[in-house]
């Protein structure tokens, strides 16, 4: 960690030197995501690089180096390998992708530097969409179970506004869940490992599944998920673990074959998890002289994995949902899809916004969140034949209701209130709550059609046509105004209580997209592509008066402009995925963090304008060595931007957006004899300065994370036995930064650790 964070540390790997190192031995690497589809089994077998498939195009699965979009994959495979369960550990692994997270229900996922910060309002929607069998999740940190027995996960880069059932404008996350099959299987994995803090912190996780035939028209599918780990910070005042968790997920599924036209496939999940919240660290501001000294002087511990706050803090989530898909196979080889689902988050939690008491603090706040989602989604699409000639097309209806219900309630004390009432102590020491709830009706009628103009040259024009309607309902109230004898201010931002205040708007938009394709050779596609996004209206999550709450924000739109390479070198051993892109922002929906009035206000203050380059790269020398490589450069800045303050922040790079990132890794599998073979995987992820804020006077150091695995296999018996290891150089950064006053109120990453895992297949 740089001295930007206050603590002094560096990483044990020089980033250039990373950097350096994996582009030196890949030369023309890997696709990260790629990379990892095949499995170590197929690898020893053959030199080629075992295709993947993906449904990106709505269209069932093609080839990824078909598709004309940019497009990450990870298997089933790379997921266990690597031991993701979450979309950090996505967003690591993928261009142009971050991840960050103030509280359980808050992430903050950003792709191509287009992403929503906070989803603080109840109506507020998100830049990147988080879709689990296809069936969007509008509040994926409230209702997202944990990532485990997926077939892949495909990330989708760029404004979706054709085919996806919500109309995104960065790009779209796809979570596919594993199908039944008729053939029986199972698989059971344990582990067991530590946090290397604290003298050891315990960490435990298992899963397992089964699928096989019920009859000869049903397939089945059950699956279960548990982790479990101590906290990896400690309250210094409670005596008690912070960053901790407890987590298990169920999924079952069943697929009917009725007839040979019809396939029905039933999927319901559940998942819970609770911990006792995070830790945040105060931590000096460099840029903001004289102020930080007030809570840097005064922290109990100079250790920041332990935390100052007075507040009892905590997290609860439960998840469920429920999907019934049916695909009927009409004359002519058209196929009709009817999509039904629901999905459900509850998320109760609070956290320490500040992070130390006051004093030395000016103020101690905690916020508390309680946030309730339900959407049902209805999706009718008829396609055309996947051998239909030259014009394929797809073409569909979309409806989706969300219900969502936020209560927010923050709490506030200082010191200064002893200055009497009309000082400054009066906006920091009080309780007040928002109760929010939000109805969104979205219909919409899409399509997109392909045309083949000659045999290696394809047109591909589509359109969606959206309408969004939005119920808004808000209430204040100011439950205690702090110390006596103030009756008149309710702690910041709240300036004047309002009760039951009720408001609608609706929305419309067109968004088209058309892309060229010509197949070069066999091994090589090139394509270039135009797409119009954009991202609905809402209104503030804490408004500081009924004028504040009632005035909407516009939606956001933005063109991106694309050309890419899909190629294959070397009979298949060398892959390679290149593309480059420009995208204008209007209307840009900012966040900005308001110091006079401690509030995050949202606003259609700016342009902007982003410019990347994003590579995949996979090879396979030899059959037993993977080697990939992924990264981006993203040129990103704001343009005629004015804050709510009056400052022109013009020029600015967009929040949350590194320049430069990039993941590399190699994966060796080494016969020991004609039944065991160890494999051995280490993987670099690295990113680049950025910075937090839209005022790029906070920022985030370059920092990078090496993880490795070594496994003993027994390929006849089907068990393996594997020694892993995440961050192992120990590296200190950030998920989440808020400056105030001076200071950055910061959450740490997960330190080091490391454990054994063992894994068995029937």
């Amino acid at each position: 960690m740089s001295s930007k964070t206050g603590d002094g540390r560096t990483g044990l790997l020089d980033p250039r030197v990373a950097v350096a190192l994996p582009m030196l031995c890949m030369l023309g690497a890997a696709d990260v995501t790629a990379a990892e589809n095949a499995s170590t089994e197929a690898a020893v077998d053959t030199d080629r690089i075992e295709e993947v498939l993906v449904s990106a195009r709505r269209r069932g699965d093609e080839r990824l180096q078909d598709v004309p979009v940019a497009v990450s994959v990870l298997s089933d495979e790379a997921l266990r390998k690597a031991g993701i369960t979450d979309l950090s550990e996505v967003a690591a692994r993928t261009p142009s992708f971050t991840f960050g997270q103030q509280i359980g229900n808050q992430q903050e996922v950003v792709i191509r530097g287009i992403g929503t910060l906070r989803l603080t309002g109840s109506a507020a929607e998100p830049s990147v969409g988080l879709f689990i069998d296809e069936v969007y999740v509008g509040r994926r940190g409230t209702a997202t179970p944990p990532l485990f027995d997926l077939e892949r996960v495909e990330v989708v880069r760029g404004p979706q506004g054709t085919l996806y059932g919500k109309n995104v404008v960065g790009g779209a996350v796809n979570l596919i869940a594993a199908r039944p099959s008729d053939e029986t299987s199972a698989r059971v994995a344990v582990s067991y490992g530590q946090f290397d803090v604290f003298g050891g912190r315990d960490m435990w996780e298992g899963s397992a599944y089964v699928t096989g035939a019920l009859s000869d028209s049903v397939a089945a599918r059950a699956a279960v998920f548990y982790r479990k780990h101590d906290g990896y910070s400690q309250s210094t005042l409670l005596d008690e673990q912070l960053d901790d968790q407890d987590n298990y997920a169920v999924r079952g599924s069943l697929l009917f074959q009725p007839t040979d036209a019809l396939d029905i496939h039933v999927v319901a999940d559940f998942s819970h998890n609770e911990s006792n919240g995070q830790s945040r660290r105060a931590v000096d501001d460099p840029t903001v002289p004289g102020f930080g000294v007030v809570v840097a002087s005064g922290l109990l511990s100079d250790n920041v994995r332990e935390s100052d706050a007075p507040w009892t803090q905590w997290e609860d989530q439960d998840t469920a949902g429920l999907t019934a898909r049916f695909d009927y196979r009409l004359g002519g080889g058209h196929t009709l899809t009817y999509l039904s689902a629901v999905r459900y988050g509850d998320f109760n939690g609070r956290y320490s916004l500040v992070g130390t008491g006051s004093p030395p603090s000016l103020t101690d706040a905690a916020n508390g969140q309680r946030e309730k989602y339900v959407g049902i989604t209805q999706d009718l699409r008829l396609s055309s034949p996947a051998d239909g000639g030259s014009l394929r097309w797809v073409a569909g209806l979309y409806f989706l209701r969300e219900d969502t219900d936020v209560i927010d309630n923050s709490i506030a004390t200082t010191f200064l209130s002893v200055l009497g009432p009309g000082s400054v102590g009066d906006i920091l020491d009080g309780e007040f709550i928002y109760d929010q709830e939000n109805i969104t009706k979205s219909s919409a009628v899409y399509g997109e059609l392909s045309w083949a103009l000659a045999e290696t040259l394809s047109l591909t024009v589509g359109g969606r046509y959206t309408y969004d309607d939005k119920d808004y309902r808000n209430r204040s109230e100011c439950l205690d105004f702090g110390a006596q004898p103030d009756f008149i201010f309710c702690v910041a931002p709240l300036g004047a209580e309002f009760w039951d205040i009720r408001t609608s708007k609706s929305w419309s938009e067109f968004t088209p997209k058309a892309s060229l394709d010509w197949r070069a050779s066999d091994d090589a596609l090139l394509y270039v592509s135009a797409a119009r996004g954009f991202k609905g209206g809402g209104w503030q999550g804490k408004p500081g008066t009924e004028a504040a709450a009632l005035l909407p924000y516009d939606p956001e739109i933005a063109w991106t402009y694309e050309i890419g390479a899909k190629m294959r070198w070397a009979d298949g051993r060398v892959l390679a995925n290149v593309a480059v892109f420009h995208t204008s922002f209007d209307d840009l929906q900012v966040e900005q963090l308001d110091d006079a009035g401690l509030s995050l206000i949202i606003d259609n203050a700016a342009s902007a304008r982003i410019n990347g380059v994003e590579l995949e790269l996979q090879v396979r020398p030899v059959s037993a060595l993977q080697l990939w490589l992924s990264g981006s450069y993203l040129d990103s800045e704001y343009r005629d931007f004015i804050d709510s303050a009056g400052n022109d922040l013009s020029g600015n790079r967009l929040a949350r957006t590194p320049e430069l990132r990039f993941t590399g890794g190699a994966d060796y599998t080494m016969p020991i004899d004609s039944e065991l073979s160890l494999d051995a995987r280490v993987e670099y992820q690295w990113q680049d300065e950025m910075p937090w804020l839209v005022e790029n006077t906070v920022f985030e150091d370059s920092y990078g994370l090496l993880d490795a695995r070594v496994a003993l296999q027994a390929r006849e018996a089907q068990w393996e036995v594997a020694l892993f290891g995440k961050n192992l150089t120990d590296e200190l950064y950030r998920l989440d930064a808020i400056p105030f006053l001076g200071d950055v109120f910061s959450r740490f990453g997960a330190p080091r650790s490391y454990g054994v895992q063992f894994t068995k297949s029937f």
